[in-house]
């Protein structure tokens, strides 16, 4: 990986809820988290990450797709019926985790709601010129995608996303010590990002962050004194 520290954010719709799926936490994951979802796929170089930002109206469904990138995503708001071919449906609802493999064509991503909202965030791990999505038919309904910058990772060799929650107590903080690029989203309160020789970055929910660190250390420290925070961070290995 490169040397040099990147930190991007992006705005975010609102994120909501707690997350449903859980794990042990892991060795060698950041203080104080628990691991939501490992993802595995064949290594590949990723140069880019484009980000949907997904807001679904009641009842509305997905045209059936495929992916030409591993994805993995979040469930802000509602719930959705996932379904991958040869799989069974499941229900993902806000604060769970997801992960769209490469090849299978996706039956389902509704909104299993018939009166709320649905959003949900898909984080695609892309090669040069690969789509974001590819879809068997052009979508006969509007898909309401919020445009978020594209994260560039700089050639970046991945075969694995490992997802955590982070839960921090008022005043508390997370260390971030690994040598994975990190994805990451505030979910709830405001913290702070300090790396060292860095200007300080503050962000609230709703905001997302990436950084590359190759033996520099970041702290996330919750601003509040008060209420807790958490963060979602997608950890590319």
């Amino acid at each position: 990986m490169t040397s040099k520290t990147f930190l991007h954010t992006a705005l975010v719709a609102t994120l909501a809820g707690a997350a449903a799926l859980s794990g042990a936490a892991n060795a060698g994951a950041p203080e104080s988290s628990t691991r939501l979802l490992t993802a595995n796929f064949a290594s590949r170089q990723v140069v880019q990450v484009e980000v949907g930002d997904f807001h679904f109206k009641p009842g509305q469904v997905a045209p059936i797709h495929t992916h030409a990138a591993p994805a993995v995503g979040y469930v802000a708001k509602g719930m959705i019926i996932y379904q991958v071919e040869g799989e069974k449906p499941q229900i993902l609802e806000a604060g769970d985790v997801f992960y769209e493999p490469v090849g299978p064509r996706i039956l389902r991503f509704d909104n299993a709601s018939a009166t709320e909202e649905a959003i949900f965030l898909d984080f695609n791990l892309e090669q040069v010129d690969e789509p974001f999505i590819v879809f068997e038919e052009q979508p006969t309904e509007a898909i309401d995608r919020r445009t978020l910058p594209t994260i560039d990772v700089a050639d970046t060799n991945v075969d694995q996303v490992d997802v955590y929650s982070s839960e921090l107590a008022p005043s508390g903080t997370l260390h971030l010590r690994n040598q994975e690029s990190t994805l990451g989203l505030v979910s709830e309160g405001i913290i702070e990002i300090r790396i060292e020789g860095e200007p300080t970055q503050r962000m609230a929910a709703g905001e997302s962050f990436y950084l590359t660190t190759a033996g520099v250390p970041a702290t996330v420290v919750n601003a509040s004194a008060e209420v807790p925070a958490k963060v979602i961070t997608f950890r590319l290995r």
